[in-house]
């Protein structure tokens, strides 16, 4: 079995880092797909999904499309009855309660504040990494985490000071989803260690999917929401074979080689992406704060790949 602190001195190359942070660029829309598949919820009439419904269609579909891409290369392994169990968490943790929790709260809380929310995860999967799988972090790498926390707190905020307002409650629901995935992470690199990381992914989506699907049909038959139109179906297949079948592609591919905490760096793209696509899509202007945010996450995540020396790690 592989040590799974042995990637943490492995140096990111041009190739995969140019992959994973197009994987978070293409992520970075996922928000707003979700936010149109799920509507606002204000009139009983609308033609949207349920957070259930959602979560259970993304990733039921995505998984079967990795499913037939594995076997049509050949790679799919047996799962060991030992690591069974790993796969139940990551398909419940990481897929179900993740996605359910945070599609039912992002419908009440402002785009602001998950966005904030949402720039926390990296640094959460960089402290449970370092709890349970022992993975070391140099100094510059730890720098780099701040900076880019730094970067878009300013991009969220537009200040120094914190301008937050909406629901405390929905904010712990999101919060709470957001532990809930990195925590799937470590699991999920432990177990690419022993399996493919397509594999991974795609058992992840399915389990996480069984689970969702008796709370998606009581779903459906409870709402009273008219069917989705082609605006929303629209929404779900980029959320299904963009944001799912492609970019955990590509992650759970690269967490075989590279550290988690080092690959989380690069979801501080998400959150920077957010005041492009809005001056992109919405005509909104990009203010000086958003400018020196962007420039400190980018900052921030190439602290955390470029080639270093020999110097030793973080303490412990």
């Amino acid at each position: 079995m592989s040590n799974p602190t042995a990637s943490s001195h492995v140096r990111w190359t041009l190739g995969p880092a140019l992959l994973l942070g197009l994987a978070c660029v293409l992520w970075a829309g996922s928000s707003i797909a979700a936010k149109v598949a799920l509507g606002s919820g204000s009139g009983p009439s609308e033609a949207k999904l349920g957070p259930f419904t959602l979560a259970a269609v993304r990733f039921g579909v995505a998984g079967m499309l990795l499913y037939l891409f594995i076997i049509l290369r050949g790679e799919w392994r047996p799962v060991a009855p030992s690591d069974r169990r790993g796969f139940l968490l990551l398909g419940t943790f990481g897929i179900a309660m993740t996605y359910a929790v945070f599609y039912g709260g992002m419908r009440y809380t402002t785009a602001t504040e998950t966005t904030l929310l949402v720039a926390a995860e990296p640094v959460l999967i960089a402290a449970i990494a370092r709890a349970v799988l022992n993975e070391r972090l140099h100094v510059t790498q730890t720098a780099g985490l701040l900076a880019g926390f730094a970067g878009v707190y300013l991009i969220v905020v537009r200040g120094w000071m914190p301008r937050i307002e909406g629901s405390v409650l929905a904010n712990g629901v999101v919060t709470g989803a957001l532990v809930f995935e990195a925590y799937s992470s470590v699991v999920g690199k432990r177990l690419t260690s022993r399996y493919p990381g397509l594999m991974v992914a795609c058992l992840g989506m399915l389990l996480g999917a069984a689970v969702l699907s008796p709370f998606a049909i009581a779903e459906c038959v409870t709402r009273h929401a008219g069917a989705p139109g082609p605006r929303e179906w629209l929404a779900v297949a980029y959320l299904t074979i963009v944001c799912s079948a492609v970019c955990y592609g590509i992650w759970y591919s690269l967490l075989r080689r590279y550290p988690v905490s080092s690959m989380a760096a690069f979801l501080f793209i998400q959150p920077l992406m957010g005041p492009v696509f809005g001056y992109i899509f919405l005509n909104e202007v990009l203010g000086l704060w958003s400018i020196a945010g962007a420039v400190l996450v980018m900052l921030g995540v190439w602290l955390v790949v470029r080639p270093r020396g020999p110097a030793s790690d973080m303490g412990g």
